[in-house]
């Protein structure tokens, strides 16, 4: 009971992303415009907006698609498909998609460096992507092993 409580919680979590995604996509223009004295200035100074927004939206649709796959795993695993090979697919999927959102930042350090001598946000950005891509990864790992184990099981019985 506890285990479906909180897979429920972290399916809710997963489905409140696409909106705050979506919120994100329709306020980054805004918040770009920020002038000094506005309430959401500080969130110009903390991420160089004006040199993230094209980054920004280019990870937007790997962004939905490692979303999307997570939401279909978490609807596997209430339906108690757990150890199955269409999970390691989509592991693999989001793991592709956190590589190409750190790449897209690696890109955008280099240009932002030798741009604009701006570099701090863009380059901790790249690296949590990198990170985010290598947990998964391990996650992917760790599942592919568990299936292996399993199908064993299965044969010997």
């Amino acid at each position: 009971m506890y285990k479906d409580k909180t897979t429920g919680l972290t399916h809710l979590a997963v489905r409140l992303c696409y909106v705050l995604l979506a919120a994100a996509v329709i306020a980054f223009p805004v918040l770009m415009k920020a002038q000094e004295g506005d309430w959401y200035y500080f969130v110009m100074l903390a991420v160089h907006g004006k040199y993230l927004i094209y980054p920004f939206y280019a990870v937007v649709p790997a962004g939905y698609i490692a979303l999307i796959c997570l939401d279909k795993i978490l609807s596997n695993i209430k339906k108690d498909i757990v150890f199955d090979i269409s999970n390691i697919k989509l592991l693999n999927i989001i793991t592709v998609c956190c590589l190409y959102a750190a790449a897209v930042g690696l890109v955008s350090f280099v240009i932002i460096a030798l741009l604009y001598k701006s570099i701090e946000t863009v380059i901790l950005l790249s690296f949590g992507e990198g990170f985010m891509a290598l947990v998964v990864r391990v996650v992917r790992n760790i599942m592919k092993k568990a299936i292996e184990i399993k199908e064993d099981n299965d044969l010997v019985v």
